[in-house]
């Protein structure tokens, strides 16, 4: 198919445009189908708690749902949720991704997988979410995020451009190990572990974790920080948001809308990065690929400034002879990629911090965050950086996060 939904200033990387940032949106009626009768439970639970994809085009229930056959058109872009084109069929998104110019993909989880987690992360802590789910619910998402993980290693075989991103979970270092191996193993080249939550049990920054990121590096497997499941690092925090002013705001798939959230949702992923930056976890681990997905950048370059200005002044309170050997920032420069949101400022990013070799493109397709016309906004605002800026943003910093 041609790049008919790509801009025509930006025709010239037609198949090479790098997306960091989409979806998987199989409705809740096909999980049992595809992933399997272990998650039927899951399943029946979120159809009787949700809104349809009539209220929320980001809903995975979709009663009337008819298969994956919208016409795919110059206007894909704007079309959400999941009857897009490609939500579904794997094969027709090859076919959505050659009409905006796409060669590679990450794929990230909407259905079974993003819930499955979400449980893992935050079942202790909320006994009111999926409240139908009794007994050992955290055995029982343990079982639906290995059903969900063998669906993504199947994907696998679809075509190397879409690039499958299944949540990894372990309450141990070792538990952590067990379940990336297989994946790895099957040719799975990027994997997601939540943000909120240690990984293994773990500082991500503590020398036992030295051989899980020994593991990535040798598979050249990229680790990303994803939205959702951020429960445990904000759960003790939310009382913070019980007031009326946040109240009565939309929900959608990964978040809340309400302005408290979105004010604070990156704060997991930030204490991630700047644990495993600080920590020396690249120092230690140079070749660790590490992508930043829709959690937006806003806040990165003022993190590199505080990290920066921190370190410099260590002097004053004494310096370990294992400190870094280089700013903090330039890890982030180094070993970092970010996704942005099309309604950032990016232009500020590029000016006042030199994000330029860290910001990347993405549709978040077909979420309806994503926009309806991102790819036109976010050019138009990079534009008069010139081709080099350009190039980095949509083709160069994305495909390292989707190498050979």
């Amino acid at each position: 198919m041609e790049a008919i939904a790509l801009p025509e200033p930006l025709r010239q990387f037609k198949g090479r445009i790098a997306d960091v940032d989409s979806h998987e949106m199989i409705p809740a009626q096909q999980w049992v189908e595809t992933f399997g009768p272990e998650v039927r439970e899951l399943a029946d639970a979120w159809i009787a708690s949700s809104v349809t994809d009539k209220v929320d085009k980001n809903s995975s229930n979709v009663p009337d749902y008819a298969g994956d056959v919208v016409e795919i058109t110059d206007q894909v872009m704007s079309v959400k949720g999941t009857k897009a084109p490609g939500a579904v069929d794997i094969n027709r998104r090859l076919d959505v991704m050659d009409a905006i110019g796409v060669g590679r993909q990450l794929m990230f989880p909407t259905s079974v997988g993003i819930w499955a987690v979400t449980l893992l992360t935050q079942a202790k802590y909320d006994a009111h979410m999926l409240s139908s789910i009794t007994g050992d619910r955290e055995g029982k998402a343990k079982q639906w995020l290995h059903c969900y993980n063998k669906w993504m290693i199947r994907q696998v075989a679809h075509s190397d451009r879409i690039r499958p991103v299944p949540p990894v979970f372990g309450e141990t270092v070792e538990e952590l190990m067990a379940n990336t191996r297989p994946l790895l193993d099957a040719g799975i080249r990027a994997i997601w572990i939540p943000s909120g939550s240690l990984p293994g049990g773990k500082s991500p920054a503590h020398p036992d974790l030295d051989p899980f990121w020994s593991l990535l590096v040798e598979h050249d497997c990229v680790l990303t920080l994803h939205l959702g499941a951020e429960g445990r690092f904000l759960e003790p925090h939310k009382e913070w948001k019980n007031a009326p002013a946040f109240e009565g705001y939309r929900t959608v798939a990964e978040f809340s809308m309400d302005p408290w959230y979105l004010n604070v949702m990156h704060f997991p992923t930030q204490n991630f990065v700047q644990t495993m930056v600080l920590g020396g976890v690249f120092m230690r681990h140079p070749k660790l690929r590490v992508g930043v997905i829709e959690v937006g950048a806003y806040w990165v370059g003022p993190m590199m400034e505080q990290m920066d200005t921190w370190y410099r002044n260590l002097g004053a309170f004494g310096k370990r002879a294992d400190a870094l050997t280089e700013m903090p920032s330039s890890y982030v420069k180094s070993n970092i990629k970010v996704s942005v949101f099309a309604f950032e400022d990016l232009a500020s990013y590029i000016e006042r911090y030199r994000l330029d070799d860290v910001i990347c493109f993405s549709t978040d397709y077909p979420h309806v965050e994503g926009g309806p016309d991102m790819i036109n906004a976010m050019y138009q605002k990079l534009e008069r950086f010139g081709p080099e800026v350009i190039e980095k943003f949509f083709v160069t910093n994305g495909n390292w996060l989707l190498p050979d």
